[in-house]
């Protein structure tokens, strides 16, 4: 590290802490939205940190600033002595979140990512300055059509304003630092910002901080190599998917944020395996409410992001690890997730109205496996390794569900859709997958 690394750090944390002194002494004497005041602060430490590849001559300068900003941000929350002096900027709102100290962290890892690629480091986080300050401002200013989402809500027109404002990040950024082509560039910004949007809208307690800069840095770097004919199909095939789930909404049981979380796996599970590893999820969709007893009301949607990531996340494992070994056959484990995956919940759902019927179980299991498994035949041509693959995973099927219904624990009849629950699901889907995949 140089002498000039030294003062520039010195230069960058001396701005940050002033910053926070700064907007502290603003919000008091003015009495302004802790809303307006946090993204004022989020606006400042973007602007100082895009700065870094031009400042910096190596990445340990960057990395002390960020872990020095993180134990500030740290000590401002549990020190009194330090709350007392330095509050007011980044705690001004009711809502948990921890984006504040996320945003460092995202720093440190953009800048070891992109190495020297300064466009790969800089676009992403001036979509995450510009476009999540843009829609929160939006969202409280002008929202009138709001979502749930994991402790919070948001407004179609917060999403709208970051879609837009995103899109004219990428924009300018490639127009003006690139030499990507026109239509390419147009294409690689509707991409992204669709993609990160939907990123953005099923963050919570601030994980858009790191969902966001990592989120278009991978999309960026995907996306520049790959001609526009490949680009306009992913734009198409994400806007197609984000309208069905959209309109399929009332016939779920998921909230706002959840929706478009199952359009995100939906589109990844398309995009990384193609439209064989796309039938299993989309199947779960369509069918799991099947089983719901009666007509589904407002309040019957319970459903968060929570429950549509623990039902992807063992699929999403298998799905990249075909990505990375490039073996076909992992098609079957990730097959096998959602198959056991619809089979609980299915009984979750009858179990208050049935709770020890054999017939119910039976219904749940077999009318599960046969969803999942006659197209995985279908697709595998019916091959006799496919026809055994689908014989043997009916016993594994049933004895995960055995399992979950001898020691999931219930609550007068009802399985808690609880974060421990669906960690134990998951657990449970992993294992069976796994001894599915060795046996």
């Amino acid at each position: 590290m140089t002498l000039h690394d030294t003062v520039a750090m010195a230069a960058v944390l001396a701005c940050a802490l002033a910053m926070l002194f700064l907007l502290r002494l603003y919000r008091k004497r003015t009495g302004a939205d802790g809303e307006w005041v946090r993204k004022m602060a989020h606006i400042g430490t973007g602007a100082l940190s895009i700065s870094f590849p031009w400042i910096f001559s190596g990445r340990l300068p960057v990395f002390l600033i960020c872990s020095a900003s993180i134990a500030l941000l740290l000590a401002i929350r549990y020190l009194p002595f330090i709350h007392n002096r330095l509050s007011g900027a980044l705690d001004g709102v009711a809502r948990k979140s921890w984006g504040e100290i996320y945003f460092p962290l995202s720093v440190g890892l953009l800048y070891q990512f992109a190495g020297d690629n300064k466009l790969l480091y800089a676009v992403p986080l001036v979509v995450l300055t510009l476009a999540d300050t843009v829609a929160a401002l939006v969202g409280v200013e002008y929202g009138k059509h709001g979502y749930t989402t994991t402790g919070d809500t948001k407004s179609m027109e917060g999403s709208i304003a970051f879609f837009c404002a995103a899109f004219f990040s990428v924009n300018v950024a490639l127009v003006v630092f690139s030499d990507v082509g026109r239509i390419e560039t147009l294409l690689i910004s509707l991409d992204i910002a669709l993609i990160v949007m939907l990123l953005e809208a099923i963050a919570w307690r601030g994980l858009d901080n790191i969902f966001i800069p990592l989120g278009v840095f991978i999309l960026l770097r995907l996306y520049l190599v790959m001609p526009s004919s490949q680009l306009w199909n992913r734009f198409r095939v994400a806007v197609a998917l984000v309208i069905f789930v959209t309109a399929y909404a009332r016939k779920t049981t998921l909230q706002g944020s959840a929706l478009l979380a199952s359009a995100l796996v939906l589109y990844v599970s398309w995009a990384l395996g193609g439209w064989q590893w796309l039938v299993p999820p989309a199947m779960f969709l369509l069918a799991y409410t099947f089983f719901f007893p009666g007509k589904i009301m407002q309040s019957d949607r319970t459903h968060n992001v929570y429950a549509v990531l623990s039902i992807a996340s063992v699929g999403l494992v298998w799905l990249f690890l075909f990505r990375i070994w490039q073996q076909p056959g992992l098609l079957f484990p990730y097959t096998l997730a959602f198959a056991i995956h619809l089979a609980l919940i299915a009984w979750n759902f009858l179990s208050p109205r049935y709770p020890s019927a054999r017939l119910a179980m039976g219904v749940c299991i077999l009318v599960s496996w046969g969803l999942m498994f006659v197209p995985y035949v279908l697709i595998e041509g019916e091959s006799r390794l496919s026809l055994l693959q689908a014989s043997a995973s009916l016993p594994v099927c049933t004895a995960a569900f055995g399992v979950f219904y001898f020691f999931e624990p219930r609550r007068e009849g009802i399985y808690p859709a609880s974060r421990a629950r669906w960690l134990r699901q998951v657990a449970l889907v992993l294992v069976a997958t796994l001894a599915a995949r060795v046996f």
